[in-house]
């Protein structure tokens, strides 16, 4: 099978949609001769980027020998159909959340549109298959296949270089959030209803928040609002050896999602970086996150914008650093037998057999 893979979302370019192509791109071409066509630079140049896509596509194609196109999400599914009706080949699009629910009027039009005439729609959770058939996607064309993770990150840093670098008191507790900043993450959402009493309880609490948004100045006001200036470091952007010594030196990691209409968390893949690393996850029960979590297994699930549960289970590993060492490895254990890349691969390959054949 030669699977030609298309995807505007690539290292260098930073975040959990560029890591799951490179990972999904890599784990299928140790089962199919796979061709890459990808954009790792900045999207603000869409309109430059979606030509420059089809180019090479189209090259790839005259090339002959392909068999499947492979989209990597929902926005290039317009792109896709042209391709797969010039070709006859069939089409594949993975869907992530926000690439069928984004609130525009135009893309309302174009993109579920393109998504309804795919062969097969692969889904990265529940939430985003739901999303999917709301807008009219057969459900006989959806195919639920949750990311993987590799196991990069894990004892690379120490909880030293940590406390070092960051210049913080070497009896701090930490809370550790990775990810983009937007509403939809929670982030200030926690700061002013459950940080304030984590800080009451435990006053050597330090929340890191790893990331960069729109966010951050509504982020920035919860802070001062909350009178936790001294209890939050907003990150920014990082990498290297700094970011794996955040996953590694932290005490808990926290995702305390809430829900915003047309922005659903798709999957959560900071979630299994996280438990990767033997790190408690306490994680909002809402949308994709469940199909990153496993209640109990890899992590610890409260409702979504219920501040004295997300408090109750934070603090249930804070008072037990033993005990929390000891669900971090079990954790650990569970994500990296649960959520492989070979695995996963080998569902993508099941489904475009099918179509060939």
């Amino acid at each position: 099978m030669k699977i030609l893979f298309i995807t505007r979302k690539y290292p260098p370019s930073v975040g959990g949609m560029q890591l799951f192509a490179r990972d999904l791109y890599a784990a299928l071409g140790d089962k199919a001769d796979t061709r890459l066509v990808k954009w790792g630079g900045s999207n603000k140049a869409l309109p430059l980027v979606l030509p420059y896509l089809g180019l090479r596509a189209v090259w790839e194609l005259i090339r002959g020998g392909i068999d499947v196109i492979h989209v990597q999400d929902g926005l290039l599914a317009p792109l896709g159909y042209v391709l797969a009706k010039l070709s006859g080949k069939p089409l594949g699009i993975v869907i992530h959340g926000l690439d069928i629910t984004y609130d525009n009027r135009l893309y309302r039009l174009i993109v579920p549109w393109a998504v309804r005439r795919t062969d097969v729609v692969f889904c990265i959770s529940q939430a985003a298959a739901n999303a999917a058939r709301q807008r009219g996607v057969a459900g006989s064309k959806i195919h639920v296949i949750p990311l993987a993770v590799a196991d990069e990150l894990h004892s690379k840093s120490s909880r030293a270089e940590l406390i070092s670098r960051l210049q913080l008191p070497a009896e701090s507790q930490l809370l550790l959030t990775v990810g983009r900043l937007v509403k939809r993450k929670g982030v200030a959402w926690f700061i002013d209803n459950a940080l304030p009493g984590l800080v009451k309880q435990y006053p050597d609490l330090i929340y890191l928040v790893v990331g960069e948004g729109g966010e951050r100045h509504n982020i920035e006001t919860a802070i001062k609002r909350s009178g936790v200036a001294q209890n939050v470091r907003l990150l920014g952007r990082i990498k290297d050896s700094l970011y794996e010594a955040a996953y590694n030196g932290a005490d808990v990691f926290v995702m305390p999602n809430i829900n915003v209409p047309g922005d659903i968390e798709g999957f959560g893949l900071v979630l299994l970086e996280a438990s990767t690393c033997a790190l408690p996850v306490v994680a909002a029960d809402t949308e994709g996150i469940r199909d990153a979590v496993v209640d109990g297994k890899n992590g610890v699930l409260v409702p979504s914008g219920d501040a004295a549960a997300f408090q109750h289970e934070i603090g249930r590993f804070l008072a037990d650093p033993a005990g929390a060492k000891q669900f971090g490895a079990e954790s650990r254990d569970f994500t990296l037998a649960t959520y492989q890349w070979d695995k996963i691969a080998d569902r993508y390959i099941e489904q475009y057999q099918r179509l060939l054949h």
